[in-house]
C-alpha cells in the first residue's frame, strides 16, 4: 500500500507542475484564494484517481498520464479568461514539458543514480527509491519553474498576443504529443520494458530526445506562426493606409461638369509600388499623375509616399511642370538610400482653355482619344526617371483638348501582365480594347480593361501592380451634359 501511495503521489507531481505552469501563463478569473482552493480540490481529485488506478495495475499509466492532464485541461478552463484554444494549448504544453521532463531528467537520473546509490535492488518500485525519486522530481520542477518564469513565459504571451489568442492551429499537435507519450508507455509496458528492463533507460532516453524535438518544434511553428501574422496585420495596416491615401471617392468632384476622372490600383502584393493622384491645383486647374516606383512590397511603398506628396506638394499655379519635376528629381536624390527610382506623369488641365500640359518621366506614353474617334498612343518624349540622377532637367509639353476628348494612362503593369505561357498582354490588346470601349464613361472604360486583363492572365500570378487613370474634358457645362446622354 505504501508503495501505490508513493508511486501515486510521484505520478501526481507531474500534473501539480502542468498545473502551476499553466496557472502562472494564464490571465486569472477568479482571485487568488479561490484558485487556490480549486487547484487544492483538483488536486485531491487527481491524487484519488491516480491511488485508484494504480491500485489496480502499477503498470498502467492511462490515468497517471492522460487522466491527469484531461484534469489540468479542465480547470484551466474553469478558472482562467484567456480565450479557450489558447487555455487548451497552454494546458497541454505544460503536460507535455511535465511528461517529457519527469522521464528525460527525473526517470534517467533515478535510473542512473538509483542503482549506484543501492536504493534500487530488485525493482524501481520500492520504498526508499520512489522517496529519491519523489525527492528528483521536486528538485527539478523547481529549477524548469524558474526557467520557465525567465525564458519562456514572457516570450508565449508575446506569441499568445501576436496570434490574437487563436491557438486552434495548434492544439492537434499538443494533443497527439500527450496521447503519443501514453501510447508509447503503454507500448513498452505491454512488451516488459519497465523500470528494473535493461532497455528502460536507452528507450525513454530516445524517446524523450524525440519529445523534446517535437515540442521544440511546436513551440517554433507557434512563435513562426505569430511572427507571420503580426507581419501580416502590419502589412493589412499598411495597405490600408495607402489606400487611404490615393483618391478613392468617385465621382471625385460631383459639383465639377467640366471633366470627368476615375482611377484605381491593384498592388501586386499586400502593398504596392504604383500610385496615382488627381487634385485641383486651383478653381481652373485639374492635375492627374500617374507613377510607377521600382520594386514591390513595403520599400517601394515608402518610397511611393515621399514621390507622391512631393510631386502634389510642388505642383501651384502658373508652376512650369518641368520645374517641378526637376526640383522633385533633386529632393528624392539626396533620400535614396535603396536605390530606388520612378517613372511619372503628370499632366494638368486648363478647364477653361482646354489646354494640357505636361511632364513625363521615364513613364509610358499615353493614350488620347478625340471626341467621336478612337484611342491612340500619344507619343511624346519621356525624360529621364525621378530619382535616377542628380541634375536632370525636365520640359514640359502640351496638347489641346476639346470637349469629350479623353487621355488614358497607366502603368507598365498592364502592358507586361502575364499569362502561363508568358504572353504579355502587350500594347495592341489594350489598344484594341480601348477602341472597343471607347464611348462608355472613364469607369466604366477601366472596369473593361481590368476584366480583359483577368481573363487574358487566368490564374497566373500578378508581378506587377496595374494601375490605370482615364479623364475626359468636358468643357463648360453644356458640352458635358451631351457628353453624359451619349455616354448613358
Amino acid at each position: 500500500m505504501a508503495v501505490i501511495a508513493l508511486w501515486s503521489f510521484a505520478v501526481f507531481l507531474a500534473s501539480v507542475f502542468a498545473g502551476l505552469l499553466t496557472g502562472i501563463t494564464l490571465t486569472p478569473r477568479y482571485k487568488g484564494t479561490i484558485r487556490a482552493a480549486a487547484w487544492t480540490a483538483g488536486a485531491a481529485l487527481g491524487y484519488g484517481i491516480a491511488f485508484a488506478s494504480y491500485s489496480v495495475s502499477l503498470y498502467n499509466d492511462a490515468v497517471g498520464i492522460l487522466g491527469l492532464s484531461a484534469l489540468v485541461c479542465i480547470f484551466s478552463q474553469l478558472l482562467y479568461k484567456d480565450s479557450w484554444s489558447t487555455k487548451l494549448a497552454i494546458a497541454l504544453m505544460a503536460c507535455l514539458i511535465a511528461n517529457v521532463s519527469t522521464f528525460m531528467l527525473c526517470g534517467t537520473t533515478d535510473n542512473l543514480l538509483g542503482t549506484r546509490l543501492g536504493l534500487i535492488e530488485e525493482s524501481p518500485y520500492e520504498t526508499a527509491n520512489l522517496i529519491f525519486f519523489i525527492g528528483i522530481k521536486l528538485v527539478v520542477y523547481a529549477g524548469l519553474s524558474v526557467l520557465y518564469m525567465r525564458y519562456l513565459k514572457r516570450t508565449l504571451h508575446r506569441t499568445i498576443e501576436a496570434v490574437g489568442g487563436k491557438m486552434m492551429v495548434f492544439i492537434p499537435a499538443l494533443v497527439i504529443s500527450v496521447v503519443g507519450f501514453y501510447i508509447i508507455n503503454l507500448v513498452s509496458n505491454s512488451v516488459g520494458i519497465y523500470p528494473d528492463s535493461f532497455w528502460f533507460f536507452p528507450l525513454y532516453l530516445t524517446i524523450c530526445v524525440i519529445f523534446v524535438v517535437e515540442f521544440w518544434m511546436i513551440f517554433y511553428s507557434i512563435d513562426q506562426s505569430a511572427r507571420t501574422m503580426k507581419t501580416t496585420a502590419e502589412l493589412n495596416v499598411a495597405t490600408n493606409i495607402q489606400k487611404s491615401m490615393l483618391p478613392c471617392i468617385f465621382p471625385a468632384f460631383p459639383d465639377r461638369e467640366e471633366f470627368d476622372v476615375f482611377a484605381s490600383m491593384d498592388p501586386a502584393k499586400e502593398v504596392g509600388g504604383d500610385f496615382y493622384d488627381f487634385f485641383m491645383v486651383d478653381d481652373s486647374h485639374l492635375a492627374i499623375v500617374v507613377a510607377d516606383v521600382s520594386g514591390k512590397g513595403v520599400p517601394a511603398a515608402l518610397f511611393m509616399v515621399i514621390g507622391k506628396t512631393l510631386i502634389k506638394d510642388h505642383t501651384q499655379p502658373g508652376r512650369d511642370l518641368g520645374e517641378v519635376f526637376t526640383q522633385v528629381n533633386s529632393l528624392l536624390c539626396e533620400s535614396n538610400s535603396e536605390g530606388l527610382f520612378i517613372t511619372a506623369f503628370e499632366g494638368v488641365l486648363d478647364l477653361v482653355t482646354g489646354e494640357f500640359r505636361y511632364v513625363n518621366a521615364g513613364h509610358e506614353i499615353p493614350f488620347l482619344c478625340k471626341k467621336g474617334g478612337a484611342f491612340e498612343p500619344y507619343k511624346i518624349r519621356a525624360g529621364f526617371v525621378l530619382a535616377g540622377m542628380e541634375g536632370i532637367r525636365y520640359r514640359c509639353g502640351s496638347m489641346q483638348l476639346e470637349p469629350g476628348d479623353r487621355i488614358f494612362q497607366y502603368t507598365d503593369g498592364v502592358t507586361e501582365a502575364t499569362n502561363r505561357a508568358n504572353e504579355l498582354y502587350g500594347m495592341e490588346r489594350l489598344q484594341s480594347v480601348l477602341c472597343q470601349n471607347s464611348s462608355l464613361t472613364p469607369a466604366q472604360l477601366l472596369a473593361e480593361i481590368k476584366a480583359d486583363i483577368d481573363a487574358f492572365v487566368g490564374d497566373a500570378p500578378q508581378f506587377d501592380d496595374i494601375t490605370m487613370l482615364c479623364m475626359e474634358y468636358r468643357g463648360n457645362g453644356t458640352e458635358g451634359d451631351q457628353n453624359e446622354g451619349i455616354d448613358d
